[in-house]
């Protein structure tokens, strides 16, 4: 098991590998594909169907730390120049994406689904300079020192991504995009924690350390189990091992030749299950020799050197073993860009990209400038600074043959003339069977192409502006304003101004309250308001000068005051607001009919008569006093004490 991880490690490092970055066909909308770095491009394409395996092929290798002419001299393994450029912190990187099936199309033109199966093969190794050294030269160059291997990890992944992808365009400016992702997890090895610290002793040269190691496996017990086979069928129609990812992205139109994109994808995880293990230790300690890098590389037959090579390596980590289901981020991106069209033919472009694992973020900056010649061929040339690397020069092309496109695309292809001198190699190509990229003409629109083109060499008035985009093509104006002119200097041409002769911001004409009411339309024109220009501070449509209750809202009927028992009769002139009346007794009811009106009436509810207020002449004491005239209506009293008890 050691000999099997260690032999992957170690190949790993000498091949110099990165990530597929994609930035030269990034936003190229005549490649469905372009919508794996940002789901909100459109594509042009109706109609794709990715022949499987064949439509998407997307390979990438990264050292930023060396290349591999550093490390080979002539026939010979060399280290020296190789240590000598590293920095503190290096990585490596390698992925892998095949499509097994692809396809996408639009709906009403606004809408385009998309879906896709792809297999993945990421790997990711961050490595110190101390790492190397000792990989490469053993303890040598650390006699009677200490040092330490924090900062050195390793992730392999491999899994296969079903993705479902919307974009929708909202109007002229406006794309958005979202692509769903379930991921099958086929297989991991993980470092969640390498902590060594190591002493070289200046007498016997012997290697002590003290380390925390911490692994996570799954679905590699063929590697790791002595005991155990690699079954293809069972590798690859595992589903015990599932997460979810997301895309997003967005493109805007700031104006017809500048718009802006962002995009991030891969934002997600995996939960692995299947054989997942730890292997760790905690605070161990070893006693190491050295490796000698030469005698491991060329001893392919298993003879006493690898054999003790392989004993030593158990001896030392020592690690421990426990199932242990654990989840995994995939490896992220960030894309941020803008680009300016020339005409229909031209165009360039800023991008800057970041990727992000193991906390990290990791940038590149591109610029780009691409062409296309109508709806047979898009092509774009690139230049990036990605990987501590200054000469990356990228291209990329899509060429239509009928409703066949071969696309190919690399972010240095002058590294593939040089593979040893380059620390950046990526490519991405397909083919795919696409219709509807190709718009036919009908007979009004052949001719209308036709008076363009007639108009475009013509102007009329020699002010610079062609006659097809002058809208006053017999007054000479300004290329700002389409070849009109702006005689009151306000920002609007006068075949849009409305006041061409007044400074004005509302359709080119003055508004001295700056209410948005052209003054010539504002009947209070120095007085803000919002109906027809004049202020309504209740809000009732009717203005304040004519509202006869301006902080009330109410009706015209009732000269803007409320009415709120509907009798016609408004609530600050009717004394029973909440009841519905008479005007000849301003506004109040008579509920029990005997001619008192309830404003009057003390026993409303009770019909009496007019002489006793709309009372009765219930007298409850008997002492002559009707109860509505008796101050004590419950006590014996005389008149002349209002019906009250002489006390």
């Amino acid at each position: 098991m050691i000999r099997k991880v260690f032999t992957f490690l170690l190949f790993s490092l000498v091949v110099n590998g990165t990530f597929a970055q994609g930035l030269t066909m990034y936003n190229m909308d005549m490649i469905p594909q372009a919508t794996r770095t940002n789901p909100g491009m459109m594509p042009k394409a109706k109609f794709h169907f990715g022949l499987p395996v064949l439509s998407y092929l997307d390979l990438g290798l990264v050292n930023n730390g060396f290349v591999f002419a550093d490390f080979v001299k002539g026939s010979d393994f060399t280290s020296d120049n190789m240590l000598s450029k590293l920095q503190n912190d290096n990585y490596i990187s390698f992925n892998m994406n095949l499509d097994l099936i692809s396809f996408g199309f639009k709906a009403n033109k606004k809408n385009y689904f998309s879906f896709n199966v792809t297999e993945k093969i990421a790997f990711n190794f961050d490595y110190s300079k101390n790492f190397m050294t000792l990989l490469t030269k053993g303890t040598l160059p650390f006699i009677g020192e200490t040092v330490s291997m924090v900062g050195t990890g390793l992730r392999f992944s491999h899994y296969r991504e079903f993705g479902l992808g919307y974009t929708h365009a909202w109007n002229n400016k406006l794309t958005t995009g979202i692509k769903l992702k379930m991921l099958q997890g086929l297989s991991n090895f993980n470092s969640e924690e390498l902590d060594i610290a190591l002493t070289t002793a200046a007498d016997d040269y012997k290697l002590t350390a003290t380390s925390t190691i911490g692994l996570r496996t799954a679905g590699l017990a063929f590697l790791t189990d002595s005991n155990s086979n690699f079954n293809p069928g069972s590798y690859v129609s595992n589903f015990d091992n599932l997460g979810m990812a997301v895309d997003l992205g967005a493109n805007y139109k700031i104006t017809d030749k500048i718009s802006a994109s962002f995009a991030a994808t891969d934002l997600g995880a995996i939960q692995w299950k299947t054989n997942a293990r730890r292997y760790y230790n905690n605070k161990a300690e070893f006693a190491w020799d050295g490796l000698d890098v030469i005698k491991y590389l060329s001893d392919s037959n298993n003879t006493a050197y690898t054999k003790n090579l392989s004993d030593s390596l158990t001896n030392i980590f020592g690690l421990k073993k426990q199932d242990y289901v654990y989840t995994t981020n995939i490896v992220g991106n960030i894309y941020l860009g803008g680009e300016y069209q020339f005409n229909k033919w031209f165009n360039a472009g800023l991008l800057f990209h970041g990727q992000l694992f193991a906390g990290n973020l990791y940038p590149s900056y591109t610029a780009s400038v691409g062409t296309n010649l109508g709806s047979i061929l898009q092509a774009k040339v690139s230049y990036s600074v990605l990987n501590r690397s200054y000469s990356n020069v990228g291209a990329a092309m899509a060429l239509n043959l009928g409703p066949i496109q071969l696309y190919m695309a690399g972010d240095n292809v002058l590294g593939f003339s040089q593979i040893d001198y380059a620390k950046t190699l990526n490519l991405r190509l397909g083919v795919n069977i696409m219709t509807g990229y190709y718009t036919k003409l009908s007979k009004d629109q052949k001719e209308q192409e036709k008076i363009k083109r007639t108009l475009s060499k013509k102007d009329t008035d020699g002010d610079g502006v062609n006659d097809y985009e002058d809208k006053c093509i017999e007054l000479a104006g300004l290329k700002e304003f389409k070849g009109c002119q702006d005689k009151d200097s306000d920002g609007i041409p006068d075949n849009e101004d409305i006041c061409p002769t007044e400074p004005g911001t509302v359709g080119g004409c003055p508004d001295g309250d700056n209410d948005g009411i052209a003054d010539r339309a504002d009947d209070c024109p120095t007085q803000y308001g919002l109906l027809k220009g004049c202020p309504d501070l209740d809000k009732d449509s009717i203005r304040d000068a004519d509202d006869a209750c301006p902080s009330l809202a109410g009706t015209k009927a009732m000269k803007g005051c409320p009415d709120t028992d509907k009798d016609g009769i408004s609530d600050v002139e009717d004394l029973c607001p909440q009841l519905k009346g008479s005007a000849d007794h301003k506004g109040c009811p008579d509920t029990d009919g005997d001619g008192v009106f309830d404003n009057e009436d003390k026993c409303p509810n009770e019909k009496g008569t007019v002489e006793l207020q709309g009372c009765t002449d219930k007298d409850s004491d008997h002492d002559s006093i009707p109860d509505v005239l008796d101050k004590c209506p419950l006590r014996v009293g005389p008149a002349e004490n209002g019906g009250c008890p002489l006390e």
